[in-house]
């Protein structure tokens, strides 16, 4: 299972700059970023992230399918492993969630300009390795 949702990620990666992708603050991207993904809201997620014109309603729905039989519980933690402040105000963070021995990790690169906050690139994986290697 965990090699299935690793592909299906893969393949999705998110150019995200559309209007969805953007945040009135840091603390406004990371609520919802935690809130979709915690209670397994996959679909909106991806959609809020920049999705919208990169996956399928199929597409979505299988992924969001995959993830609730990997976790069929809400994920009750997470935790910011890793973060890095690049020039000119673009980030990138890893972010943990989990809910006992499970865990699943996301991948947000973005911008804060104009007071706002894109998130330009998004991913989650039950992989550690794969995104802690965009660092």
């Amino acid at each position: 299972m965990r090699f299935i949702l690793a592909a299906a990620t893969a393949l999705f990666t998110m150019p995200a700059f559309a209007q969805d992708s953007v945040f009135d603050s840091y603390d406004a991207m990371r609520s919802e970023m935690d809130t979709l993904l915690m209670t397994r809201q996959i679909e909106d997620l991806m959609l809020r992230f920049g999705g919208a014109d990169e996956m399928t309603p199929q597409q979505l729905a299988t992924l969001d399918s995959q993830v609730e039989q990997i976790f069929p519980r809400d994920l009750e933690q997470a935790a910011v492993l890793r973060r890095q402040e690049l020039d000119n105000g673009f980030a990138q963070e890893l972010v943990a969630y989990w809910t006992g021995l499970n865990y699943i990790y996301a991948y947000v690169f973005y911008h804060e300009r104009d007071g706002r906050v894109v998130s330009i690139n998004y991913r989650f994986n039950t992989d550690f390795i794969a995104l802690n290697n965009l660092f």
